[in-house]
């Protein structure tokens, strides 16, 4: 099967797209300026969804990427814009499946939300002196539709209040697996934290499983797709070091 990558570009997105169809690139880049005026309009009528640190309340006649957004919000204790990167993700992901992708991989800032119907490797460089070899994910079908998020205290530009490498969770939706990860990552401040943060995420809604490393402690607790763990120079080769990256 061949399979196609390209990065989209709509003004500050920058979104990686792996697919078995050439022809969802253009789909996948409508799908996104879409959602981004769909956003940009919202944020014009409540400019308080753009800068909130907490959830709050919201009418259910919102568009369907705001109530999720919100929704991971509410799980996880946060705004709702820190859901923004892994429900844009997910949305374009959901729609090159329903173009009838057998693989659709779309990473947006280090979130991926990924369907795949043939084994795919998904990898992630840490940023730590501590761990200096990459991460990386083995994924199956079964395993997929699956999110993929990550939120650093050291890499990326996100808004983070913690001290932490890499928090990464897992989940079957991006508002949560974005928020649970930005949350999480706002928790971790020394290498204490990480066992009461693991116990705290895996409680909440939705969240099947995370892995926080912080120096040279990881701790994971749940559903966590298969583990690899070593040098690579092909995965070496792809990274950003600002983000996840997909092979």
């Amino acid at each position: 099967m061949d399979i196609f990558k390209e990065e989209i570009h709509h003004k500050e997105s920058q979104i990686k797209i792996m697919t078995d169809q050439k022809a969802l690139i253009k789909e996948a880049l409508k799908e996104l300026i879409t959602l981004r005026n769909i956003i940009e309009k919202h944020i014009r009528k409540d400019p308080y969804f753009q800068i909130a640190l907490e959830p709050f309340s919201y009418n259910e006649d919102v568009p369907e990427i705001i109530k999720n957004m919100m929704h991971g919000a509410w799980v996880a204790s946060v705004g709702p814009m820190a859901a923004v990167a892994g429900t844009i993700a997910e949305f374009i992901c959901r729609r090159l499946m329903e173009k009838r992708a057998s693989v659709a991989v779309v990473e947006n800032g280090g979130d991926i939300f990924a369907y795949t119907e043939i084994p795919i490797v998904v990898g992630f460089f840490p940023g730590s002196e501590y761990l200096e070899n990459t991460l990386a994910f083995q994924l199956k079908k079964e395993d997929t539709p699956l999110a993929i998020c990550s939120s650093s205290s050291l890499l990326g530009h996100s808004l983070s209040f913690g001290n932490c490498d890499l928090v990464t969770v897992f989940s079957k939706k991006g508002c949560i697996a974005d928020s649970v990860a930005t949350a999480a990552c706002n928790r971790i401040h020394d290498e204490t934290d990480i066992e009461r943060t693991l116990e705290w995420a895996c409680a909440l809604e939705g969240v099947d499983g995370i892995i926080i490393h912080k120096n040279d402690k990881v701790g994971m607790i749940g559903t966590i797709p298969k583990l690899i763990i070593g040098e690579n120079s092909t995965i070496k080769e792809k990274i950003t070091k600002d983000r996840s990256y997909i092979l």
